[in-house]
């Protein structure tokens, strides 16, 4: 019996080819793999048509949170290895430690490591410049192999890899023997550079292997990353006893299993569920064409670019392939990599223009290729009923399609839209927000102006994400269609909401997902919160929902009188509150009642109820007339009073007279002068009085003054549009006369267009001069 051990790179293309070759020549009767050894039959992979790229998924049965993905590539070594021996009908058998070991300890918080250990690291020789053996220490725990890439010039692991290995043709025998003595040698020069989570690995591993030398067969090929090569390359150097000692007593939970289709763009990330491929079109272009990778990577570059309509000819093809193949030569390489094709692709094809090389990275580098998973594989009626819905709306060829992209998108409509009018499209609407209500956010809903319940159109920007057939096979004990499973888990998941405003924004998410059986549950829950909350804040909060929600039933012919009659409810108790729940709060408090506020008020006029208003407007009186309510609220309750006709011009102009006395601290009156004008300056070109006030104010500070309230008014008129302040920045820079008659000029310039309320101005009376005006134009400068 003979065993040999390959130390591979996952999802390296030469790698990959390597070990095939070696495979080719070893013959072995018995192919030991590093996957989780309770990875389900590994020949699925290439036994039940999936095509590549697909991801194993390993969970926890009970929270599906706790996953680990192994993703195949069709470059993968360890893909390539099972494809063999299934060529061969040779027996595949998964060696490293089980995933119900490493899921069961991840849970307990022990991220990015398998398994903690507080033992610190042994001490390690520091040989490179500069460096401490702490930090050393650091760098070989985060990654083992960046020594030697830093040692041979390289910025990291990943680099020297791609340089010295997956480049060019080389001896497959001499290379894996090579690669296993300069590991080996790194582990016993640095012994920190492994950890308490490899060990316990390598040990499952050993215990493994000695289970299949026992197993009758006569060679035994070993695959493993490169790094676990000399601690498995002979077993024989090490304990049984102690291998097992070293695993006794692992946590363990219930694992579960499934294929899932994987992307390129998902396999080149970094964090998450990615694996780190930085180019996997480029490394699968490097292992189908070894030979003429370059040229097709240029050629297909330059296709690309010619569709996207720029200019690029054969010929700048040609050179870009010969500048690649020069800048190769200068870096001592045997053949060129990403880098030198980017480089030179950006010299040539691209025309020096950074865009048209991010075109190219994205899809050609990276590439937008996702992989297949067969239906009968991984199959549960929630995800057969997916795919019909999918196949009957027409949006079968966008689920599964990596990147972002609008549904119905046009070149000459590049956002896209879907007509609710449209049966068809009114249930790819409807699809798309059971999704979300299941936690599969594959479309966004994206904003369509100030009011879209009044129009039939939606905006969907799509992104699918590999986990999503993960999550519907969670989430399929919850019904065997979307709608079911939707409805169901909606209503579970509404009686854990204890707030009004969640549970408002759930009804209303269930109205465009057309689920009616379940909103009649959701409209007594809220009945029920309503009651119970005394929060004013919060009831403030839930109000534009609320009305959003009774606003599209009603659009949509959906019984909202339960709705209905909690807002009748609501508001009296909500506007007998707000003076109370105004008084004694901080600033940061006021701006959030601020926001609520204002949003509550846009929302009750959508009502356009004549009781509903009369309520609001009684509980802005109030508490815009009583003592102690912080000033933000109070300028803006008054300020909501004259838009609703209230109070007149003169009463608005006591009341803001009296809000910049001088028995005022400059913070109460900036904070109210910021409630007063939140949203708008239309007032200050309407009514001159109400400038020529803020103007004099503003120029009678101390400096000192000045300087502490100036944010709080930059903050104020930022929410102005820039037409705006720059004629507020005008009306500063003026004379006193000069200002009276552009505030003049200004008021008749929009009276034509302006529909709003205006105050009109008052010729009589005097404006105040001036004689700070330092200080006001530093104010709308920096405001402008």
């Amino acid at each position: 019996m003979t065993t040999r051990t390959y130390g591979i790179r996952h999802h390296g293309p030469n790698s990959a080819r390597r070990l095939r070759a070696a495979l080719e020549a070893y013959a072995p009767d018995l192919i030991l793999l590093e996957m989780p050894a309770d990875a389900p039959n590994l020949s699925d992979v290439v036994a039940k048509g999936l095509r590549p790229p697909v991801a194993m998924v390993l969970y926890d049965a009970k929270n599906i949170e706790r996953a680990s993905f192994y993703p195949f590539a069709s470059f993968s070594p360890e893909y390539q290895a099972i494809e063999w021996a299934a060529e061969y009908g040779v027996t595949v058998t998964p060696i490293d430690l089980p995933a119900r070991h490493y899921l069961a300890e991840r849970s307990a918080g022990v991220p990015p490591t398998l398994f903690r250990t507080e033992e610190p690291p042994p001490e390690t020789p520091s040989i490179l410049p500069g460096k401490t053996r702490k930090q050393l220490n650091k760098q070989l725990r985060r990654d083992p192999l960046s020594l030697m890439a830093e040692l041979a010039g390289y910025e990291d692991s990943e680099s020297w890899w791609d340089a010295t290995l997956e480049r060019g043709t080389d001896r497959p025998e001499e290379t894996f023997m090579a690669l296993l003595d300069m590991v080996g040698e790194l582990r016993e020069t640095f012994p920190s550079a492994s950890n308490d989570e490899n060990e316990r690995r390598e040990a499952f591993m050993r215990v493994e292997i000695r289970k299949g030398m026992k197993s009758g067969a006569e060679r035994i090929a070993i695959v493993v990353g490169a790094f676990h090569g000399p601690a498995v390359r002979d077993v024989g150097k090490y304990k049984a006893s102690a291998d097992k000692a070293r695993l006794k007593g692992l946590p363990r939970v219930k694992i579960a299993s499934a294929w899932v289709p994987w992307s390129y763009p998902r396999l080149s990330r970094s964090a998450g569920y990615g694996a780190g491929v930085l180019s996997p079109s480029w490394y699968q272009m490097l292992h189908d064409f070894p030979e003429a990778a370059t040229a097709r990577w240029m050629a297909t570059a330059g296709k690309l670019l010619r569709d996207e309509g720029y200019d690029a000819s054969p010929a700048m093809a040609t050179e870009a392939v010969s500048l690649a193949t020069a800048l190769a030569n200068l870096r001592d390489h045997e053949a060129p990599g990403i880098q030198e094709l980017e480089q030179a692709l950006l010299g040539t094809l691209a025309a020096g223009c950074p865009e048209r090389l991010a075109l190219i990275h994205e899809k050609l580098t990276i590439g937008t290729t996702v992989g297949f998973v067969p239906p009968g594989v991984t199959s549960v009626p929630l995800v057969e009923n997916l795919n019909r819905e999918l196949k009957s709306t027409r949006m079968a060829k966008l689920w599964e399609t990596a990147g972002e992209l609008y549904l119905k998108a046009t070149k000459a409509n590049p956002r896209g839209s879907i007509d609710l009018r449209a049966d068809n499209d009114l249930r790819k609407s409807h699809l798309l927000h059971r999704l979300n209500l299941l936690g599969i956010h594959w479309g966004t809903l994206q904003p369509l102006g100030p009011d879209t319940l009044s129009s039939f159109k939606e905006i969907w920007l799509l992104e699918w994400q590999p986990e999503f057939v993960l999550h519907l096979i969670e989430r399929a004990s919850y019904g065997n269609t979307v709608g079911a499973a939707a409805a169901r888990y909606s209503a579970e998941k509404a009686r854990e909401l204890k707030t009004v405003r969640p549970l408002a924004q759930l009804a209303l998410d269930c109205l465009r997902a057309d689920l009616p059986d379940v909103v009649e549950e959701l409209m007594n829950l809220l009945r029920a919160r309503a009651a119970e909350t005394t929060d004013v804040s919060a009831l403030l909060s839930a109000l534009p929902a609320l009305v959003q929600t009774s606003r599209y039933g009603d659009s949509r012919k959906t019984d909202t009188t339960v709705l209905l009659q909690v807002i009748d409810e609501l508001l009296p108790r909500l506007m007998a509150g707000l003076p109370a729940a105004a008084t004694n709060i901080d600033d940061e408090q006021a701006e959030e009642l601020l926001k609520h506020l204002s949003a509550a008020n846009y929302a009750i006029a959508q009502l356009d109820n004549e009781e509903h208003n009369d309520v609001w407007t009684s509980g802005l009186r109030r508490a815009g007339a009583t003592g102690g309510v912080h000033p933000l609220i109070e300028g803006h309750c008054i300020r909501l009073l004259y838009d609703h006709g209230m109070i007149e011009n003169e009463a608005t102009a006591i009341r803001f007279s009296r809000a910049l006395s001088a028995a005022n601290s400059a913070h109460y009156v900036a904070q109210w002068l910021g409630g007063f004008l939140h949203g708008s300056g239309q007032l200050l070109f309407h009514y001159p009085p109400l400038w020529n006030l803020v103007d004099g104010w503003v120029a009678e500070l101390e400096w000192e003054d000045f300087e502490t309230i100036l944010p709080l008014l930059r903050r104020t008129f930022a929410d102005f549009s820039v037409f705006d302040r720059q004629r507020l920045l005008k009306l500063a820079k003026s004379t006193d006369e000069g200002a009276n008659v552009d505030a003049k000029q200004i008021q008749e310039e929009q009276s034509s267009s302006d529909t709003s309320p205006s105050l009109k101005p008052n010729p009589s009376q005097e404006e105040p001069e001036n004689p700070h005006e330092d200080l006001v134009e530093a104010l709308l400068t920096w405001m402008g």
